[in-house]
């Protein structure tokens, strides 16, 4: 006697199911894979905010205790600047072939002739050599008393790595207000109301 399921046919795969299956399966992989990468451009993302972030360059900060700066003189005479003499004292910190600097000379006149007017001390603090620096100060008609050859350890107190910097330190030592960079259409409405002068020519 023949066994019937010998001649039973096998039922054919519906091809319209394999390739939904394939299709399926590709798309799942495919979704994986975007999620992956995606995680990974978060990582990359954050990565970079975070190395961003620490190489920026860091300044004072209002109510920042500085200590005792001393340095030479343009003469080469050693000299330390007391901030307890004047109510403030104005820092305005170069470095001499610095185009920025340059750009700001003209505010810099300015904040002289406020600084003298109210009998604020005002030290230029330069961040290369004497000759460099005498020699910026004749080219850009700028008349200040100057200090130079700013040891490492002053420079990393007083965060000097990026100029021009203005920087004002009450009588107790403490930052009040400092402007890093050249003065953009904000600091410099922020500087001419701090000093009271008015500067005609716009800042590019």
């Amino acid at each position: 006697m023949v066994d019937p399921s010998v001649n039973q046919k096998v039922p054919n795969r519906s091809p319209v199911l394999s390739v939904r299956t394939l299709t399926q399966g590709l798309f799942l992989l495919l979704l994986v894979g975007l999620c992956i990468a995606n995680g990974l451009l978060i990582k990359q993302n954050r990565d970079l905010k975070a190395f961003i972030a620490s190489n920026q360059p860091e300044f004072l900060k209002p109510g920042q205790q500085v200590p005792l700066l001393a340095a030479n003189t343009l003469s080469g005479q050693r000299q330390a600047v007391n901030y307890t003499a004047r109510a403030k004292t104005v820092l305005l910190v170069f470095t001499p072939g610095c185009a920025a600097c340059e750009r700001t000379v003209p505010y810099w006149r300015e904040i002289r002739a406020a600084s003298i007017r109210d009998q604020y001390q005002i030290f230029g603090i330069s961040l290369g050599d004497g000759l460099k620096s005498n020699s910026f100060l004749t080219s850009n008609g700028l008349s200040l008393d100057t200090l130079v050859d700013i040891d490492v350890e002053t420079r990393g107190a007083y965060k000097l790595s990026l100029t021009p910097l203005t920087i004002v330190i009450d009588n107790h030592g403490k930052v009040e207000k400092i402007w890093p960079g050249a003065f953009n259409q904000q600091s410099k409405q922020e500087v001419e109301k701090y000093f009271g002068f008015s500067v005609v020519d716009d800042v590019k």
